[in-house]
């Protein structure tokens, strides 16, 4: 064992408190487990918050918010005459039954929070949810707020896994930063936070460290499983489970951090490394190029002693010209981007099959999420016909979201179509 992963310093932190709110309980009817295809389409959305979960005790979770007032519209058209905006958060809890298909409504309520002119300028805005989500089960967290003086909204849908004790949403991770609880569970190198867990009478913490392959995603075409990483970790480190211990990743890799080291479960942290989730270098710029190339073309690219230039010679190629090019690579890594921070689960966003599907395909028409997976639309118009693309949740110790595509050979025929349709120079659009 040893300690050269994670750097170590001892201090004391004080917690910053989020802001106030009024709650509103309100009477809503089991809904079904469709939702609108925008929760994968930020155009779609005008608010963006963030969310984390913490299982606190076994009869209730704490959800945590960040909210960005440059999204809201403040305001004093109001009768107090008051400088203010207002975010209305209403939330669903549905709870899964044991197919984990559609889920039973449980509990629903609207809280609003106001912002007034001193949060008008802030990057964002923090606050604390307590939600009476019971031990021993998964849900769905449905999560649609509303900026009250604009009427714009935000959509999300959150996995909810209370099974047990030693799953990921029994850990907080506390930026040193912010004081707030982190919403990604990626990290740049250097950046430091400390862990809690929902019991604080645990005394050590177990992490064990997973050197990151540079590992590509299967090839689509393929029956082969997915790669996943090697289970048995290069390094095991232990500490003091305590808020004045703080750590940073600083090695590429991934982290697992755990109070029973004979459990599965645990809380999987990422360095990535490079500009993640973003996509800059050289590396990452040509990486995803593998879902647009044979396996020859694919090897050659990557033999280029000047990779940058590799990237914008294949873009050139297929695009004929420098604007319909340019058109391209905007597209193309925008949907990279967006696997990233949608999609990482065990890997990168952009390695799973989701991200895929996402960056060929763009976001579906519609979605259907039950707590098995999920099923993405597509309507193809020209045929008169609606294209389902399946994604089953899979058991992984490093994930709650790993999900992998069911190929059908419809679904493989239209994946087929879209490849060629970018390798022709064209953005795939089944509508089109």
């Amino acid at each position: 064992m040893g300690r050269s992963c994670f750097g170590f310093i001892v201090t004391w932190m004080l917690i910053l408190a989020g802001g106030g709110c009024s709650s509103l309980k309100t009477a809503s009817s089991e809904e079904p487990a469709h939702v609108l295809a925008s929760v994968y389409n930020p155009s779609k959305l005008s608010l963006h918050p963030d969310y984390s979960i913490f299982h606190g005790k076994e009869n209730y979770s704490l959800l945590y918010i960040r909210a960005y007032p440059s999204e809201l519209r403040f305001s004093q058209a109001n009768e107090d005459n008051e400088y203010r905006a207002l975010l209305s958060l209403q939330y669903q809890l549905l709870r899964l039954d044991e197919s984990a298909v559609e889920g039973t409504l449980i509990d629903s309520a609207t809280v609003i929070y106001k912002l007034l002119r001193k949060d008008q300028y802030r990057t964002a805005f923090f606050a604390t949810l307590t939600i009476p989500i019971q031990q021993g089960y998964r849900y769905l967290l449905r999560l649609e707020t509303r900026d009250l003086n604009r009427g714009s909204i935000g959509l999300e849908y959150k996995y909810v896994d209370k099974t047990d004790a030693f799953t990921a949403q029994n850990y907080k991770v506390i930026s040193m930063q912010t004081g707030y609880p982190k919403f990604m569970r990626f990290f740049l190198p250097g950046e430091r936070f400390f862990v809690q867990y929902r019991n604080r009478e645990a005394d050590s913490i177990f992490v064990d460290y997973f050197k990151l392959e540079s590992e590509l995603p299967r090839p689509p075409i393929t029956a082969s499983a997915d790669y996943t990483l090697n289970y048995t970790p290069d390094t095991t480190m232990v500490f003091p489970l305590i808020d004045s211990v703080h750590y940073d990743l600083r090695r590429i890799g991934v982290y697992v951090a755990k109070v029973d080291p004979e459990q599965d479960d645990g809380l999987t942290l990422f360095n990535f490394g490079g500009s993640f989730p973003q996509v800059k270098t050289p590396k990452e710029l040509m990486e995803p190029l593998f879902y647009l190339t044979t396996m020859a073309e694919y090897r050659d690219l990557r033999l280029q002693s000047n990779r940058k230039l590799a990237v914008d010679d294949f873009w050139l190629k297929i695009g004929n010209n420098m604007e319909k090019s340019r058109e391209l690579i905007r597209i193309y890594y925008n949907r990279v981007l967006y696997s990233n921070l949608y999609f990482t689960s065990n890997k990168e966003g952009w390695k799973t099959d989701q991200g895929m599907i996402f960056i060929l395909f763009g976001p579906p028409s519609r979605i259907r999420m039950t707590g098995n997976g999920e099923s993405w639309y597509y309507f193809a118009r020209r045929k008169s016909k609606v294209v389902e693309f399946r994604f089953d949740r899979q058991p992984d110790p490093f994930s709650q979201q790993h999900l992998v595509w069911r190929k059908t050979l419809e679904s493989q025929t239209y994946w087929n179509e879209s490849v060629r349709s970018w390798r022709n120079g064209k953005v795939y659009s089944m509508g089109s």
